[in-house]
């Protein structure tokens, strides 16, 4: 496979990914582990969301094995805790 540049950044490519996703869909979920990957993406969608597209709820999943380490699973508790007037929970 070959790289082809588009010359723009990440950031930039991101942004115009959620502005196709936010036009074209009516629904939009990010599912969240907990993990470094998955928060950055719930608070990058969001900011686009909030930014952009006050006016939709987002869906977040995040389902608890019961196996997760303790801080991570507190993490889960105070990020619900803190963007749950923004989002629509489940899990």
């Amino acid at each position: 496979m070959v790289r082809e540049y588009l010359g723009q950044s990440v950031y930039e490519a991101f942004q115009e990914r959620m502005r196709f996703i936010f036009e074209e869909f009516d629904n939009i979920y990010v599912s969240f582990s907990g993990g470094k990957d998955s928060g950055l993406l719930l608070n990058l969608v969001l900011d686009y969301q909030q930014k952009y597209a006050p006016q939709k709820k987002v869906g977040v999943f995040h389902q608890d094995f019961e196996a997760q380490y303790t801080v991570t699973s507190e993490y889960v508790e105070r990020t619900f805790e803190r963007i749950k007037a923004k989002v629509e929970p489940y899990g």
